[in-house]
């Protein structure tokens, strides 16, 4: 349809106007109904919203760009459960407020989507960048192999909640699972934008093989980790591995695909990270029950190797270019 911020408006208007209803749910289902709803507004906006953020910046800055919006986005996660512990406080922790105050930033979300500018496609094409002949449609070989790679790198990248259990499993108190949680948000801001202004300087390519390998050593580390402080290390550093990842392969992906199917594109990603998630967590939660954490983990990491060695493997049968 080539009208990206229609389906971003409607997509956070979406999870903006169906949150507010737990505030009334009495029933499991309505919760489900309202959690669904949710993630179907996510589905229609982030596709649309990356292949805007893609088109409005020059080429020499993708990866700062998609930086920026990650730090945002980990901002907006560290803020909104403060904001929820604030509510909580001043209302005797009633929890159904913080689901009806929660309108109020989707609103606010609605209202600056007018000033976000909508570059038109024929302008865009006729840029220096769109002359690439290396760019292609969703066929193009390039994309392929980098979507298997991160499907089956997928599969050793199991929920953010293992990483909780794990805590848990070394001493940490409940009531430190919120800021060990900050620790972790604050770090991927502050990484988010240094790495992705790294990828525009060196190349997507050397961080996407750094983001992989780093993957799996701290994962390597988190079957080792024993002790509080180590998780707390570790949580910290975990976040460095967001930065080198989630914006810069979405920067990556514009490298490859031209403009006119990026949408298309982040949509397909989308959805391989989210049927690789399920057998994921599964993978981990079954080993985890039967050998222990230690070997949850380590075969985690190995799984991600897996996907690194399909990515770097393609990368050399393309001279690296």
């Amino acid at each position: 349809m080539k009208k990206r911020k229609l389906f971003i408006f409607l997509g956070y208007g979406f999870s903006a106007v169906s949150k507010p209803f737990l505030y009334i749910a009495n029933t499991w289902t309505t919760v489900l109904a309202v959690k669904f709803a949710d993630r179907v507004g996510k589905a229609a906006r982030t596709p649309a919203r990356d292949a805007l953020i893609s088109t409005s910046v020059d080429s020499s800055v993708k990866g700062k760009a998609f930086g920026f919006h990650r730090a945002m986005d980990r901002i907006g996660a560290i803020g909104g459960p403060l904001l929820a512990m604030l509510v909580l406080g001043l209302s005797n922790y009633n929890i159904r407020l913080v689901f009806l105050f929660s309108v109020i930033p989707g609103v606010l979300a609605l209202f600056f989507i007018q000033f976000a500018k909508e570059t038109a496609y024929n302008a865009y094409n006729g840029r220096k960048e769109e002359s690439n002949k290396k760019r292609g449609d969703l066929r193009n070989t390039p994309f392929i192999i980098f979507l298997i790679s991160i499907i089956i790198f997928q599969l050793g990248n199991s929920s953010n909640a293992f990483l909780i259990l794990k805590a848990r499993e070394t001493g940490l108190a409940v009531t430190l699972i919120p800021v060990i949680w900050i620790v972790y948000n604050g770090v991927c801001t502050l990484a988010s934008p240094i790495f992705g202004s790294l990828s525009d300087r060196i190349g997507r390519k050397p961080v996407i093989v750094i983001s992989f390998i780093y993957y799996a050593v701290i994962y390597s580390l988190f079957g080792f980790a024993e002790k509080i402080w180590m998780v707390w290390v570790l949580f910290g550093a975990y976040g460095i591995y967001y930065g080198l990842s989630d914006g810069i392969f979405r920067a990556y992906i514009a490298d490859l695909v031209d403009a006119e199917n990026r949408a298309s594109a982040y949509g397909i990603f989308n959805t391989g990270i989210g049927l690789a998630l399920f057998p994921a967590s599964l993978i981990m939660g079954s080993i985890w029950d039967s050998f222990g954490s230690k070997w949850a983990f380590i075969a985690a990491a190995g799984l991600s190797l897996v996907g690194f060695l399909i990515f770097i493997i393609s990368l050399f049968l393309r001279g690296y270019k």
